[in-house]
């Protein structure tokens, strides 16, 4: 027998860009926080909407310099279950860490089934791990937003991406950042001339000699980080 307290969606939040924009769209009943102890949680923490649940799971000492932790999604996907079935990760097109990739979900959502089957402790539960988003670029997510009658200006103050905030503002020369940074100027936001310097120099220096190389490995978004800087000329 199913159980009907559990017919829930979920969304693992974090407040960066995808997260912020994918609770906009997809409308979770849930929106879960895990504080991993990370270099940036308390940034992130700082920032969050009240409707937010915050629970920790100390992580740290796993994280890589690059900031992946590995296994982290599946960590997370375990204890985002015990508020819903419906676990949505927030993967965008790009993202290639195998924990956010369809055979994970795969291979994961019928463990997780088979661990939720009736037993003494729980009734019968079929867990879902959303990925619906992983075919949208960051810049799509914006636009979709945008089209759904959402603010554009909203969604820039209240979404924070980045890896090394100074005096809790973002840096605009990390990965998140830049990222940030190509998905508004494709959709025609009007940045301060500073920030444009910023990202503009990051991009310049750090992933335009990638690309060149052939060793960047994202087309869609090899193609809108060329559109950006043809923007910027």
């Amino acid at each position: 027998m199913q159980n009907n307290t559990f017919d829930k969606k979920v969304l693992l939040y974090s407040g960066g860009m995808d997260s912020w924009l994918i609770d906009k769209i997809w409308k979770p009943d849930v929106k879960l926080y895990v504080d991993m102890n990370t270099e940036y949680s308390q940034e992130e923490i700082e920032r969050l909407p009240e409707d937010v649940i915050v629970i920790k799971l100390d992580l740290s000492a796993w994280e890589r310099e690059d900031k992946i932790i590995p296994l982290r999604n599946m960590f997370l996907i375990g204890l985002a279950t015990n508020y819903g079935n419906e676990i949505c990760l927030g993967a965008t097109a790009g993202d290639r860490v195998l924990d956010k990739s369809p055979m994970f979900a795969d291979l994961h959502e019928p463990l997780l089934t088979y661990l939720y089957q009736e037993q003494h402790w729980t009734e019968k539960r079929e867990i879902r791990i959303n990925l619906d988003f992983k075919k949208h670029t960051k810049t799509e997510l914006v636009r979709m937003f945008v089209e759904q009658g959402g603010d554009i200006q909203e969604a820039f103050n209240s979404s924070f991406s980045c890896y090394h905030p100074h005096n809790g503002e973002e840096c605009w020369s990390c990965k998140p950042c830049y990222r940030k940074f190509i998905a508004f100027a494709l959709n025609g936001y009007q940045f301060p001339p500073e920030i444009v310097t910023k990202a503009i120099s990051y991009i310049k220096s750090d992933i335009l000699p990638l690309i060149h190389a052939g060793k960047y490995g994202r087309k869609q978004e090899e193609k809108e980080i060329l559109q950006v800087l043809n923007l910027f000329k």
